[in-house]
């Protein structure tokens, strides 16, 4: 990696310059002929140096203000939705999402394209006059599907709620789902699929996805093929909305300027005739069928045979524990001080120490199922070797060994200060609530994070790092294979090499 000199360097060097100028205007005189070297121009008397720079240490952070999460207010209508509500009056407006329990876990493209067709007009409404409707008033509506959930979103001043409302269940319950539309949809989607081949750092995804989890799991599907996207029918995305997009398997959340006085008559006029379904008629959750879960039993790296590489992208990890598991909050402490920004571990020894890469994080993902924990990075192809090495002895120290006292303590109030920025806006408390019913979370889980968070002790970073970060992980890189594979075969002679090309399929020999 190319390493920048400092600005202050180039300034030394500039004052420098400038000093012997001047002092060879000074002595001008004493010299006799314009040929003389600058190097006999020596100055008569030593140039001060400047005083060291001190710094000092910041001041300590104070503890932390108090921070109120709002109370969740519930009611029912007949018809089964469940609608969350959440007061906040600093400001008039209004968050709304409704939210459908089901998601690309259910059908990777009929999720999609169905989510997105929702603003493609109703069988009331055109496209045009819905955007103009919402605009109008200075609000935003957008729809889109998630792994889990697909959601509707309104955001709207007080005033305007029940306008709101109302674009939402129109699109909700009256998709006129256009074929124009899907045709384009389909098109979009075969560019984005070609794209992500292109992309290491989506290869890498998607690999490890399908090395971590068992096959057919909904978290680690391979990249769809090209006629699967053609074959989807105006048809099919009518079937998927009829059996999921119901109230009895969806829930309402409201955020913002709103009591449950003024709320519920309006949410009764835009969703109560809402048919809700027979529950029987609900496909199970995916999930469910998924009840064992392996980890490697050797070392193994996969490489991405990817020639035109530059360098080497890098995922290394292994399935951890789900969303809702009650040591989620330690394990997010052990993460961060691993590797969850600038100033943890990975970052401040393999960019800072070795030099190796510009940027190097860990990160744990939600999931109703066992999430995953994982380290990206990427370096230069002939580093490749240095950098898993680096890696490796990461994992090993935050196993085995305790954190100093000022790491631990740092990570703590970082958690635990920045939670307020999470929760400054109606949308922000909105998509928290979300989570917690996604997660199956505590009700007041929220309300107790940041006591949640104090309560962690420092002997409980390696406890969890053992348990959850493991000593032989998953290996995903992306790159040069045969400048790659050599170096690793030496340094790992147990370890097992298997080779893919860019559609991740399995290279033979």
């Amino acid at each position: 990696m190319t390493v920048l000199k400092p600005f202050r360097s180039r300034l030394i060097v500039r004052v420098g310059a400038m000093s012997l100028a001047l002092l060879a205007c000074k002595h001008a005189k004493q010299v006799s002929a314009p040929n003389t070297p600058v190097a006999a121009l020596a100055p008569t008397t030593e140039v001060a140096k400047a005083p060291e720079r001190v710094y000092p240490e910041p001041p300590t952070p104070g503890q932390p203000k108090p921070v109120n999460f709002p109370e969740i207010q519930e009611f029912r209508l007949a018809n089964g939705l469940d609608v969350y509500l959440v007061e906040n009056h600093e400001v008039p407006v209004v968050s709304v999402q409704l939210v459908v329990k089901a998601g690309t876990m259910d059908e990777r493209y009929l999720a999609d394209f169905t989510a997105a067709m929702l603003a493609e007009g109703t069988k009331s409404r055109p496209k045009a006059a819905i955007d103009d409707a919402i605009e109008q008033v200075g609000g935003e509506l957008a729809s889109n599907a998630g792994v889990h959930t697909s959601q509707i979103d309104v955001r709207t001043l007080r005033r305007d709620l029940e306008l709101g409302l109302g674009l939402l269940a129109d699109e909700a319950m009256n998709p006129a789902f256009p074929d124009a539309a899907l045709e384009k949809l389909k098109k979009q989607a075969k560019t984005a699929l070609d794209l992500a081949k292109s992309q290491p750092a989506e290869l890498a995804e998607t690999l490890f996805g399908m090395v971590a989890y068992p096959d057919g799991h909904p978290y680690g599907r391979p990249f769809a093929k090209p006629e699967e996207i053609d074959a989807i029918r105006v048809d099919s995305l009518k079937a998927f909305h009829a059996q999921f997009y119901r109230p009895n398997n969806a829930f309402l959340i409201l955020s913002g300027d709103i009591t449950r006085q003024d709320a519920q008559p309006v949410v009764e006029k835009a969703l109560g005739k809402w048919a809700h379904i027979d529950e029987k008629s609900i496909p199970p959750n995916p999930l469910n069928k998924f009840t064992r879960y392996t980890l490697p039993e050797g070392l193994v790296f996969h490489i991405v045979d990817r020639p035109a590489s530059a360098q080497s992208e890098i995922i290394v990890g292994n399935l951890a524990i789900a969303r809702n598991h009650p040591e989620w909050i330690k394990l997010e402490v052990s993460n961060s001080i691993l590797g969850g920004g600038a100033s943890g571990r990975l970052f401040t020894d393999i960019r800072e120490v070795r030099g190796l890469t510009y940027g190097i994080y860990s990160s744990l993902s939600d999931g109703q199922a066992p999430g995953t924990f994982k380290i990206a990075t990427r370096t230069k192809t002939k580093q490749t070797e240095d950098m898993i090495k680096g890696i490796f002895e990461h994992i090993e120290k935050i196993r085995t060994t305790d954190p100093s006292d000022k790491e631990f303590e740092t990570v703590v109030r970082k958690l635990v200060g920045s939670f307020p920025l999470q929760i400054e806006t109606a949308s922000d408390i909105a998509a928290k609530v979300s989570k917690v019913l996604t997660y199956n979370l505590p009700r007041d889980y929220w309300k107790n994070y940041r006591d949640s968070v104090l309560q962690v002790k420092r002997s409980d970073v390696k406890q969890v790092a053992s348990k959850y970060v493991h000593a032989v992980p998953h290996v995903v890189i992306i790159g040069k294979a045969d400048k790659i594979e050599k170096p690793l075969r030496k340094a790992y002679p147990e370890a097992k090499i298997v080779k893919y090309d860019t559609d991740l399929k399995r290279i033979e020999g």
